[in-house]
């Protein structure tokens, strides 16, 4: 490298630095290998040796460490990071041993933890902010324009939380990237390319050879097809006649591209507005994907989310580029004995600062397949909980916060068998029952109650197995009502003892519109405890018995009224009171009694 880089890697790490000659335990970098690229976790592989055999592990695992690229004026590259996997060579180079350490920004270690939980009324800045707080990820600079959509509802189901964060941030128009210094990284968040920052000598030459730092020796500009519009769609209930639509269409997707189009169902959203920004997304992050340049150089700054000018040359296409990703590869030996001068080389990609940078959308949501068990919650003592469409709270067993209460829970909807404009079928789940939930499209931001669960506590309404031949429904009076408050309607199918049966808490009403006919094979009996009324407005009453008796009995009167004239039955006698009383026997008519008057 023409004798830029002197003694090229320098290792700072709770073991000590390696600035002074070997010392019992202290590591000594001889090779160094690092991936970094927007939107990923660094992965840096660092080569080291020491005079100590037998280093233990744990002296070093998730202990930070720093690696640096020394240069000649002083500007030097950090890299830092912690240990995550140590593993010995088992190599002995004159008196010293090998070792690699592994070496990951603090955001890695989100993929070691997964979760199932659900984020309430928070933008996706706000989310992440809570999880990099409970994880120590820190510093992070927040370079966020514009406002952010608060996300009404926002599932982790079986995620681990760094592909969580990445999922919500590639939803909402985020993507990071690192920026190193001795002894801390810091993870930047951004949503515009006005959050990248400039390279500390952002002018660079493209020439075929030399190695200074400021040539990028291989150049290699690239343009592909991408897609030409995007055409977001979903549905919100509150609006069932009004689609939820989002649409994009890109600037220069190269020829063609009216006719290269992606729909995309469901949108996973029920905002106009988040819809279109997610086809616009997906429109940037593939317009940037098809214009990514690739070359090589020497200059250990290349790191992504910098920008950097290559000066005019018309084989540049192009004067301002952010490194899209970066590859670094330096080699050491001095510590070895090595002669060989120090090697530094590194192979990036690049896209033109003129494209907004999106992410792809490569972190999808969960796909939520089969039912999911979930408990009713409600509000100021309800046992009913229900908005004016009928959807309940739910907390779903998998959300394990303990706090969860029904201001925190999202409305979802209830699945009836027959539903219409004020007609249909109408159950509504009780607080504290357990219901079966699944998810439109699989949308782990929307669950839809499809039935609900009998458990140990809440058992089926007629004993089993005794009673498996009933069917029917049972409900409880509300509110504070008991086991004997109820309505029921059942049925007995078994054999010999069918039955139907009905059961009225309190009032009975029944409306037929035109006629009501019952048929009974046999007896019928009616019990009233009070008053009972038959009346007919404008026809007749008929009571008849074909073949036997009609039997009306009272124990203190029984009157027949009709105008004027009646007929009462009392336990003293009869009495008969009318205008006019016509007696006819055609064949005889006996008036017999103890003393017998007849008055004019």
């Amino acid at each position: 490298m023409g004798g830029e880089l002197q003694n090229l890697l320098l290792l700072t790490s709770p073991l000590g630095d390696d600035t002074k000659p070997f010392q019992t335990g202290t590591l000594h970098a001889i090779g160094l290998r690092a991936a970094e690229q927007i939107s990923e976790p660094f992965q840096i592989a660092v080569d080291v040796v020491s005079t100590d055999k037998q280093i233990s592990p744990d002296s070093l695992l998730h202990q930070p460490v720093t690696v640096t690229v020394r240069r000649k004026d002083g500007t030097d590259r950090y890299f830092n990071g912690l240990v995550r996997h140590i593993s010995s060579g088992g190599v002995e180079h004159r008196g010293r041993w090998e070792y690699r350490l592994d070496v990951v920004p603090s955001l890695w270690f989100l993929s070691q933890t997964h979760d199932c939980r659900i984020f309430q009324k928070k933008t996706a800045v706000e989310i992440l902010r809570q999880i990099f707080s409970e994880h120590g990820v820190q510093p992070v600079d927040f370079r966020v324009t514009g406002s952010q959509a608060q996300r009404e509802y926002t599932t982790q189901f079986n995620e681990n939380d760094l592909a969580f964060c990445q999922r919500i941030m590639q939803e909402s128009g985020l993507f990071y990237y690192f920026v190193h210094e001795k002894g801390q990284h810091t993870l930047v968040v951004a949503n515009a390319n006005q959050g990248f920052r400039v390279m500390a000598e952002p002018l660079h030459r493209v020439m075929a050879q030399g190695d200074n730092v400021d040539i990028i020796s291989s150049w290699q500009t690239a343009k592909m097809v991408s897609a030409g519009a995007a055409h977001h769609q979903d549905y919100d209930p509150t609006r069932p006649s009004a689609p939820v639509i989002g649409r994009a269409t890109a600037d220069d997707a190269g020829p063609g591209a009216s006719k290269r189009k992606n729909f995309l169902w469901p949108a996973m959203t029920t905002e106009n507005d988040v819809a279109r920004d997610r086809a616009r997304y997906a429109l940037e992050a593939s317009a940037a994907q098809a214009g990514l340049a690739n070359g090589t150089c020497h200059d250990p700054h290349f790191c992504p989310g910098f920008r950097f000018q290559i000066d005019r040359n018309p084989a540049a296409g192009g004067s301002d580029f952010v490194v899209h990703s970066a590859r670094h590869s330096a080699r050491d030996d001095s510590w070895l004995g090595g002669t060989a001068a120090p090697q530094y080389e590194v192979s990036f990609s690049a896209f033109a600062n003129s494209l907004p940078w999106r992410e792809p959308a490569t972190h999808k949501r969960p796909v939520m397949s089969g039912i999911y068990s979930a408990i009713v919650l409600g509000e100021g003592g309800e046992e009913i909980h229900v908005d004016p469409l009928g959807r309940i709270k739910v907390r779903l067993l998998f959300d394990h916060r303990e706090d969860t209460r029904a201001g925190m829970a999202i409305w979802a909807r209830v699945l009836h068998s027959w539903a219409g404009n004020k007609w249909g079928w109408q159950h509504l789940p009780r607080v504290g029952t357990e219901v079966g939930v699944s998810f439109m499209s699989g949308d782990c931001d929307n669950p839809v109650v499809l039935g609900c669960f009998y458990h140990e506590q809440a058992r089926p309404v007629f004993d089993l197995p005794s009673e498996k031949t009933k069917m029917g429904f049972r409900s409880r009076s509300t509110l504070g009502g008991g086991s004997a408050d109820f309505n029921e309607l059942s049925f007995d199918d078994a054999l010999g003892q069918e039955m139907m049966f009905m059961h009225a808490q309190r009032d009975h009403r029944l409306e037929v519109e035109r006629d009501h006919s019952a048929d009974v094979g046999r007896d019928r009996t009616t019990v009233v405890e009070r008053n009972e009324t038959l009346s007919s407005r404008t026809g007749d009453i008929h009571v008849e018995a074909d073949s036997k008796t009609i039997t009306v009995k009272a124990a203190q009167s029984i009157r027949l009224v009709c105008g004027g004239s009646s007929i009462t039955l009392t336990p003293e006698g009869v009495s008969i009171d009318a205008p006019k009383v016509s007696v006819t026997g055609d064949v005889e008519v006996v008036i017999k009694g103890g003393m017998v008057q007849i008055q004019p």
